[in-house]
C-alpha cells in the first residue's frame, strides 16, 4: 500500500518537473511533505508572525490616517506581497525544468495563479488606501463618495486589464492599443454613465451638494435632504418621506436651490407682506398723534419728527389752510416706523443680518408693507412659530393706526351691506 502511494507521489512530482528520486519512495514522501510545510509556513506562519509584531506598533496609532489604514486592513494586504514573491520564487527553485525539458503544465498554472493573486492584492492595497482616505475626509469635510467610487472603478478596470493580459498571455501594451481603438464606440455606448461619472466628481470636488443639504429641484420634483451621493445619482428624501433619485448630471445642468447657506448661518429669512387699503392712508391730526404717542417705541420718534417738520414748515411760505401743503406725518409712515422698532426689539430676530419693514410698489390689491428679517433658528417648527407670532401681532396692531387691511370681498361683506 505504502509502495503504491509512494509511486503515485513520485509520478506526480515528476509531472510537476520536480526531480523525484527513482526507487526511493521515502525520499519523495519527505520532499512532498517539505513542500507542503514550506507553503503552509509562508502563507500562515510568516504572515501571522509579522502581523503579530506589527499590531503592537500600529495599535499605538489611535487616531488619524494610520488608524483608518488599520481599520481598512491595508497592512494585512501588504504582507501578502512578500509571501507571493517568495512563493513564486519557490516554484522556480523546486519545480525548475530539467535541461531541455519545459516546465510542467501544473507549475505554469500555479505561476499564473500567483501572478493573478499579485494583481488582486495590489489592487486591494490601493482600494484600502482610498477607503481610508474617504473615512478620514468624510469626518472633517463631508462625503466624497462619488470620487471614491470613481477611483475604485479605475482601479478595478486596471486590475481586470492586467488579469486578462496574464490569462491570454499578451503584453499589456498590445491590449491597451486594442482598447484604444474601441474607445470611440465605448464612449457612445456608455455616454450616460461617463457623463454621470464626470458630474459626480464635479459635485463632490466643488462641494456643490453634500449629504445633509436641503435642496429644491422643481424639474425633478425633489424638495428635501440629500441622503446619498453616488457615482451617477443623488438620492433626496423629500419632506413627505418619499425618495427621489436625481441623475448627477442633472444637478450640474439644471437649476438647483441649495439651502446649505441657511443651515450653516444659523438663521432663516422671513420675507412676507401685508397689503393695506390705500383709501385708509391719510395725514395725522393732533388727536391721532396724541394717541400714537401712547404706543411703545413711538413717543420719541413723533416728538422729534414734529419738531423737524415744524422747523421746515416755518421756514417756507405756503397756504396752511390746504392740508396737502408743507410736510406732515401720515398714519402709514408712523405704522412703518412702529414695525421697524418692533422688529429691532424682537428677541428672536437677528441683528447681524438685514432687518427692516419697507413699503413696496402699490398694486391693485393695495399697498404692500413687507417685513424682511432673519429668525435666530433654522428649525422649521420654531421658525414658523416666530413668523406667525410676528404677523399675529402686526395684523392686530394695524387698526390702532386707523389703517385697513385689504382683502377681496367675501359673502359676509355683501350680507352686512344688506
Amino acid at each position: 500500500m505504502m509502495k503504491q502511494l509512494g509511486k503515485m507521489v513520485s509520478e506526480w512530482l515528476r509531472s510537476l518537473g520536480f526531480a523525484a528520486y527513482e526507487g526511493n519512495d521515502y525520499a519523495n514522501w519527505f520532499m512532498f511533505i517539505c513542500w507542503v510545510v514550506v507553503a503552509y509556513f509562508l502563507f500562515y506562519g510568516i504572515y501571522r508572525l509579522i502581523l503579530f509584531f506589527m499590531k503592537k506598533f500600529l495599535n499605538k496609532k489611535k487616531e488619524g490616517f494610520h488608524k483608518a489604514l488599520i481599520n481598512r486592513k491595508l497592512y494585512r494586504w501588504i504582507l501578502y506581497i512578500p509571501n507571493l514573491i517568495v512563493a513564486r520564487s519557490l516554484i522556480w527553485v523546486l519545480f525548475k525544468p530539467q535541461p531541455k525539458v519545459p516546465m510542467s503544465d501544473m507549475a505554469q498554472f500555479v505561476l499564473v495563479i500567483l501572478q493573478m493573486c499579485t494583481v488582486v492584492v495590489t489592487a486591494m492595497i490601493f482600494i484600502s488606501v482610498v477607503n481610508a482616505f474617504n473615512d478620514v475626509y468624510s469626518k472633517k469635510q463631508g462625503s466624497i463618495k462619488s470620487i471614491v467610487q470613481a477611483a475604485k472603478t479605475v482601479i478595478y478596470i486596471l486590475a481586470a486589464i492586467f488579469i486578462i493580459c496574464i490569462l491570454i498571455g499578451i503584453p499589456i501594451k498590445d491590449l491597451m492599443v486594442s482598447l484604444a481603438g474601441a474607445s470611440a464606440i465605448m464612449m457612445l455606448v456608455f455616454k450616460d454613465s461617463i457623463l454621470g461619472l464626470v458630474a459626480g466628481i464635479q459635485l463632490t470636488a466643488n462641494r456643490m451638494v453634500l449629504p445633509g443639504d436641503w435642496i429644491e429641484m422643481p424639474s425633478a420634483d425633489a424638495d428635501g435632504n440629500v441622503t446619498e451621493i453616488s457615482l451617477v445619482a443623488v438620492k433626496v428624501q423629500n419632506w413627505d418621506n418619499t425618495i427621489t433619485t436625481v441623475p448627477a448630471y442633472d444637478l450640474i445642468t439644471k437649476p438647483v436651490k441649495n439651502w446649505r447657506g441657511m443651515s450653516t448661518s444659523g438663521v432663516r429669512r422671513i420675507k412676507r407682506s401685508i397689503f393695506l387699503d390705500m383709501t385708509s392712508v391719510h395725514f395725522c391730526t393732533k388727536e391721532m398723534l396724541d394717541k400714537f404717542r401712547k404706543i411703545e417705541y413711538l413717543d420719541e420718534y413723533i416728538s422729534r419728527k414734529e419738531k423737524e417738520i415744524a422747523e421746515h414748515n416755518n421756514a417756507i411760505t405756503f397756504d396752511k389752510e390746504v392740508e396737502v401743503n408743507g410736510r406732515h406725518l401720515t398714519n402709514l409712515g408712523i405704522f412703518r416706523i412702529y414695525l421697524q422698532r418692533y422688529l429691532e426689539n424682537h428677541p428672536m430676530l437677528s441683528h447681524d443680518f438685514t432687518l427692516m419693514a419697507r413699503q413696496l410698489q402699490p398694486t391693485n390689491l393695495g399697498i404692500p408693507i413687507e417685513i424682511y428679517g432673519f429668525a435666530k433658528t433654522t428649525n422649521w417648527f420654531e421658525y414658523e412659530k416666530i413668523q406667525s407670532d410676528i404677523f399675529d401681532h402686526v395684523i392686530s396692531a394695524i387698526s390702532h393706526f386707523d389703517l385697513l387691511i385689504f382683502q377681496n370681498p367675501s359673502w359676509n361683506d355683501y350680507r352686512k351691506r344688506h
